[in-house]
């Protein structure tokens, strides 16, 4: 029946060695409800996420599914109780066909049989179509684009006939249009009985969206003083206040203040520069000190820009100069050994970051040469210090530097992946999509983080697709669209000024 509780968790918690991730939390969801799970990174929600899913067991506590208790061993047990999940980090088979990523999971069963392949893209075809895409049910996912990709996850979970599916920021890689769309399909799929756990930094998308709301802060539920109520009715609160309860503060960020740099030294710039993958020709000029924003929606083509820059993508016409000297850039080592450009990937996961390694390892895996003692082998006591000194200044949040990476929270990873960054010392820092997937907080501190480099003299690029963001954080503003640069604007940080005419540029 339409509002009963589907699923409800009691008492959950979970110890890894040396961190009590969750402590006695609470956390329950009804029937056709669309219940936002909330908190800053290193709250727990992604632990109570694997505990929902069956990835992790639960030290303590008892989980419930329509009233019956459960333990889940694996995935499986939870895809099989009705509950699938959407992913932050895409979970798909890059060579399979977008029918074949879809319809997986209906199959594993007949892999020692013969598998009819028009029977799978007629099935999966209707999925397809619900999540918006207008693609082949033939075409291989490698070959889509990130929003694309991720709608598939949307569709692949649907497919599973799910009655509970978790969605971890599931905007965060799409574009606007992607997800309004998708935002429709949830709210449909809602009024049909299907419910939502949806995990998201963004505070306008929930408010929006979500029904209820339950808040974690370091590992515990936090509860209304004067009740002790956990959920809340989303219409029960006001931005400010659920602010509140996710970092204890109703401000989400400090006011930066508006810098000119019409007068300073040019140290990058591109005339008609283009390659393969960034095909149309582009200019423009960073100057020292600056905070450049690069806005544009969703394959706008920012990034393959960026890579032609730092010569991951040989450019293929045009040219490109650093502190006035003409430059072409080879590879993305040569162009940090001589430019001191250095370039941080939006995909730290796969791009930035040994995952498997320590917190000390990541940090000094760029710089191991200058790292050299005695017989010039690596020195653990400079290599401790340089990690010692990122952590400090950072604030990353670890409970040694010998900790492993992938058991860091997201914001952390983000951390490491900027000291990294800056153990090379360059001179121009080109960020990408910066604090998708970030808690507020922590957001607000990679963002003083870049606005004190330039500070300090160094030239920072930040790559978003968050409007805020950008116009919080830049001093100018370049906007992409269709993979040409549309125009640019110096930043009056006046959101509703700045975001008509940056959308202006982009409807043009």
């Amino acid at each position: 029946m339409k509002g009963d509780t589907v699923l409800e968790l009691k008492n959950i918690t979970k110890i890894f060695p040396g961190v009590r991730a969750l402590d006695n939390v609470d956390f329950s969801v009804k029937e056709g409800e669309i219940h936002a799970l909330m908190g800053e990174n290193g709250a727990g929600k992604s632990t109570l996420i694997n505990i929902i899913t069956g990835v992790f067991k639960q030290n303590e506590g008892k989980m419930f599914v329509n009233g019956k208790e459960v333990s889940f061993n694996s995935p499986r047990d939870a895809f099989n109780a009705g509950i699938d999940v959407v992913h932050q980090e895409r979970n798909l088979f890059p060579t399979f066909t977008v029918a074949e990523n879809i319809m997986i999971e209906h199959y594993t069963d007949r892999m020692m049989r013969r598998i009819n392949e028009r029977e799978i893209n007629r099935a999966a075809q209707k999925y397809i179509e619900m999540v918006g895409l207008k693609i082949p049910p033939t075409k291989s996912v490698e070959s889509l684009s990130a929003g694309q990709q991720q709608l598939i996850e949307i569709a692949k979970a649907l497919s599973s006939e799910a009655k509970i599916i978790l969605l971890d920021e599931p905007t965060s890689s799409i574009s606007v249009n992607e997800a309004e769309m998708l935002i429709g399909l949830i709210k449909k799929l809602r009024d049909q009985g299907i419910s939502f756990i949806f995990v998201s930094h963004k505070i306008e998308e929930v408010m929006g969206l979500a029904d209820a709301v339950t808040v974690l802060r370091d590992g515990r539920n936090v509860r209304t003083p004067g009740t002790g109520e956990i959920s809340v009715p989303i219409k029960n609160l006001t931005r400010e206040e659920l602010i509140t309860r996710m970092v204890g503060r109703t401000r989400e960020f400090q006011s930066l203040e508006m810098r000119k740099f019409d007068k300073a030294d040019v140290v990058l710039e591109t005339r008609d520069l283009r390659s393969v993958d960034s095909p149309k020709p582009k200019s423009f000029k960073l100057r020292k000190g600056e905070l450049l924003g690069w806005y544009g929606l969703v394959g706008a083509g920012r990034t393959e820009f960026a890579r032609a820059i730092i010569g991951y993508d040989v450019a293929i016409g045009g040219e490109q100069y650093v502190n006035g000297r003409k430059v072409k850039a080879r590879n993305i080592t040569q162009t940090l050994n001589n430019n001191r450009i250095c370039y941080l990937s939006e995909n730290r996961k796969e791009e930035g970051l040994f995952l498997d390694h320590t917190v000390r390892d990541n940090i000094s895996s760029a710089v191991l040469k200058k790292l050299r003692g005695i017989l010039f082998l690596l020195s653990p006591k400079k290599e401790l210090s340089l990690a010692q000194k990122f952590a400090d200044e950072l604030e990353i949040k670890t409970p040694s530097l010998k900790q492993t990476v992938r058991n860091l929270s997201g914001g952390n990873q983000q951390k490491v992946s900027l000291s990294k960054g800056l153990a090379v010392e360059p001179e121009i820092l080109i960020i990408d999509e910066p604090t998708v997937g970030i808690d507020i907080k922590t957001k607000s501190e990679i963002h003083r983080i870049m606005y004190d480099l330039t500070e300090k003299g160094k030239s920072v690029i930040c790559i978003s697709s968050d409007m805020p963001e950008i116009v919080q954080l830049a001093d100018r503003i370049i906007v992409f669209r269709d993979g040409m640069i549309t125009g640019e604007l110096i930043n009056t940080k006046d959101y509703d000024d700045m975001s008509k005419k940056i959308m202006n540029l982009i409807m043009s």
